[in-house]
């Protein structure tokens, strides 16, 4: 099996049945690893099904973020994600800047549920361990969005992982000692209608790529999403009913060294309607080092990454992002 990356100008996403996975036999699992770990080297992008998540409960977190982004902006504002360090609460609109004048989209952002005095937090000095903060007036937000939605994407992630080891000629548990406090974030997402002139430095997510090591993104019924292939050319990776989309992120790339492929993407609502996501960012435990792995290095793709903690990384990719950790220079 050859584990060196092509990324291909490839002119649609791939569709992977996860439920043979989840489900099946060592030879269906080892047959849904090969095409992941195709997807993950030439494409950077798949979609899965029979991924095990209920439809009712995915609608039930859509109908949570329509009640959240219709609350006053007042209300949204006393949980800015600009009043904590740890990078949770409310984005409001341009505040992401993917997009040179700030993104065309509201957000909010929840993760690993920790106490305030959490022991990596106090002791080690990681940054992006805590609680959460939940609007005040949402009876039953957090209950679904968290103690349903969250935990039941997470264990799916925990799942995708053992098949991406088993893509990189690991074991299948490579990753479980290093993933027992992961730095997982879900997001809901909210995008107005784009306007019909679009301004290329304001969009609703601005072209870039991901920074933890994958994402499982769950559509609403509105497309806006794209995906560059090695030719510039923008691939429309559209709502699939009952699927997840999966993209690489950049620390995958590194770790991997390159092997697995980390895509340009970017969304555009032009749609004329109101469009909400749910993106579920997935990393591993803070403290990790993140080098290439020695199943993506040969004679031919020598280590290309200086070795980095995750979380180190992740906050210097927030660093770059978020308006509010952005210092204005006065000189």
């Amino acid at each position: 099996m050859s584990y060196e990356g092509k990324s291909l100008p490839f002119s649609e996403i791939p569709l992977v049945d996860f439920g043979r996975f989840l489900n099946g036999n060592d030879k269906d699992k080892v047959e849904i690893a090969e095409q992941i770990g195709s997807a993950c080297r030439n494409v950077g992008f798949f979609y899965i099904k029979n991924h095990g998540i209920s439809s009712d409960l995915i609608s039930r977190v859509y109908e949570q973020a329509r009640r959240f982004f219709s609350l006053p902006i007042e209300e949204k504002m006393l949980i800015y994600i600009g009043l904590t360090s740890l990078n949770r609460g409310y984005t409001p609109i341009y505040e992401e800047k993917l997009s040179l004048k700030g993104d065309l989209k509201e957000g909010f952002d929840c993760a690993n549920e920790l106490e305030e005095n959490d022991v990596d937090r106090v002791e080690r000095g990681a940054q992006l361990h805590g609680p959460n903060v939940w609007p005040k007036n949402l009876q039953g937000f957090k209950e679904c969005v968290y103690d349903e939605y969250y935990l039941s994407v997470l264990k799916l992630a925990h799942r995708l992982l053992k098949s991406f080891a088993l893509a990189l000629n690991l074991p299948e548990n490579y990753f479980e000692s290093i993933t027992q406090k992961p730095m997982g974030t879900l997001r809901l997402l909210y995008y107005p209608p784009q306007p019909p002139i679009i301004d290329p430095d304001q969009l609703g997510c601005g072209s870039h790529t991901d920074y933890e090591c994958f994402t499982l993104l769950s559509q609403s019924n509105e497309k806006g999403l794209q995906v560059q292939n090695v030719l510039g050319e923008w691939i429309e990776a559209p709502p699939i009913d009952g699927t997840f989309v999966v993209n690489i992120g950049d620390m995958m790339a590194r770790w991997t060294n390159g092997v697995f492929i980390s895509t340009v993407h970017r969304v555009i609502n032009t749609s004329g309607r109101e469009r909400y996501s749910i993106p579920f960012f997935f990393g591993p435990d803070y403290f990790t080092k993140i080098e290439c792995l020695k199943t993506c290095i040969n004679e031919k793709n020598p280590p290309k990454y200086a070795p980095i903690t995750a979380g180190d990384y992740l906050v210097s990719r927030f660093n770059d992002t978020y308006k509010y950790r952005q210092v204005e220079d006065t000189l």
